[in-house]
């Protein structure tokens, strides 16, 4: 009864969609999660994700990005459920601003539709929008929002469909591994399996009981009221400056017709079970300025707000693959916050890792980077 062929520890996004991969090739697979996402305590707080096409950690995930389109168009389609919104977005920035650059830099790479406007012509285009002089826009047709219920919802029901077993509300209290078998030991009860895969998240270093290089980020998103009758906002991106190594501050309409914005900052580093609701006036103080500046016809009180995090790994890149000490466990951490738009990517990669299916174009995220301080269960 207890027995599986893969335990997965962490039903989020990644854990859902791996386990969905895993069920469709034909494992019997038990997913475990401490709470029932999706929850406020993880890091799918919120309504949306923003899914631009570039990004700005090198060409690996060019392809990727081609990839996770079609899957997500897939799922959307078997799910019958709207998952990937296209909304159009817009990075601006001035070049010499090292996310800026980066980011036009993949796009020359990729074959992704997009166009680069100077100051007049992203007035004309956006005149809603406050650039400077000196800034481009790089305007992307293709770019979307994930809706994270939906998704979340989606990838489950259909693991479900395909035989994967969830377990909800269950804490996992200790993980043995031997050479043919692992062991899982719940808050509720005792698990067997052939294989064990970790997506805990920002809980990731709890579980694996070792230091992962990676800081639990505390991230505040702010929604404000959008104007009657105005122009249909897409997802945008504000880069720092040349010099300021601080991330974009970046928004996108939400399903509820409010705007949601977002000043990342890695100066909030927190233990994730430290993660509460709760945002100060620090916190909204530093969306505002910024929302005043930018789009200031959002200005004005906040109609909701909602408090996530996400682990940014040291390099930038997330660690997936086989654990370097037990060959029949596999890790998907540090999603560095932009995991969430490749999921179902992250799902298939780590079920090839759990088949032993060889992945030469994920040396980038290989798990050889960590440096376990600890081995053992949790």
């Amino acid at each position: 009864m207890n027995e599986f062929d893969v335990i997965v520890i962490g039903a989020g996004t990644w854990g859902s969609s791996v386990s969905l991969a895993l069920s469709k090739r034909g494992h019997k697979v038990l997913a475990l999660d401490e709470f029932h996402p999706p929850h406020k305590q993880g890091s799918h707080g919120g309504a949306t994700r923003l899914a631009r096409q570039s990004n700005s950690s090198g060409k690996d995930y060019i392809k990727l990005t081609e990839r996770a389109w079609e899957m997500w168009a897939d799922i959307s389609q078997e799910a019958n459920t709207d998952i990937l919104v296209t909304t159009g977005s817009a990075f601006i920035g001035e070049p010499g601003s090292e996310w800026f650059d980066k980011t036009l830099s993949n796009l020359q790479l990729s074959d992704f539709d997009y166009e680069v406007l100077n100051h007049e012509e992203s007035a004309s285009r956006f005149p809603w929008v406050k650039t400077r002089p000196e800034e481009l826009t790089v305007w992307e047709p293709n770019g979307a929002i994930i809706l994270v219920e939906p998704v979340i919802r989606s990838l489950q029901n259909l693991a479900t469909q395909y035989g994967t077993t969830f377990q909800f509300n269950e804490k996992v209290v200790q993980w043995e591994s031997s050479d043919d078998h692992v062991k899982v030991t719940t808050s509720k009860d005792i698990y067997t399996a052939k294989k064990l895969v970790i997506t805990a998240g920002a809980r990731s270093s709890k579980v694996l009981q070792t230091d992962l290089p990676v800081e639990v980020e505390r991230q505040v998103l702010v929604n404000f009221a959008v104007p009657q009758d105005h122009a249909a906002l897409p997802a945008l991106f504000f880069a720092a400056p040349p010099g300021d190594p601080g991330m974009p501050a970046y928004g996108c309409p939400e399903p509820d017709g409010t705007y949601k914005f977002s000043v990342a900052t890695r100066m909030d580093i927190i233990d994730p079970d430290s993660l509460t609701q709760e945002m100060s006036e620090k916190d909204l103080a530093r969306v505002k300025d910024v929302v005043e500046e930018r789009l200031p016809q959002l200005n004005g009180d906040p109609s909701g707000f909602a408090v996530c995090m996400w682990s940014e790994s040291s390099d930038g890149h997330w660690f997936l693959g086989k654990h370097p000490e037990f060959s029949n466990v596999v890790i998907g951490a540090g999603c560095t916050g932009r995991g969430f738009r490749y999921a179902p990517v992250v799902g298939a990669a780590l079920a090839d890792s759990v088949d032993g299916i060889d992945r030469p174009d994920l040396t980038t995220f290989s798990t050889n980077r960590i440096q376990f301080d600890h081995v053992g269960g949790a």
